[in-house]
């Protein structure tokens, strides 16, 4: 994934860390509430920038699915 993408909120098969990873999964759904997000900036570290709408989210690449490929 890099700047300028599409994306949307996938919640992952598998959660590792058990409850507290799916607690925070389970938030980001309700917060992204199926909207697209626009790649803003890869922060490394396996995370991203993402501006849902009106709302900056840093989030986990795992939690994302490129809807814009081969553009």
């Amino acid at each position: 994934m890099k700047g300028g993408d599409l994306v949307i909120f996938r919640f992952p098969e598998y959660v590792a860390g058990a409850l507290t990873a799916l607690k925070y999964a389970k938030r980001m759904e309700a917060r992204i509430k199926g909207r697209t997000g626009l790649v803003i900036k890869d922060l490394g570290n396996h995370s991203l920038l993402v501006l849902f709408v009106d709302d900056y989210i840093v989030i986990s690449k795992r939690f994302l699915e490129v809807i814009n490929e081969d553009w």
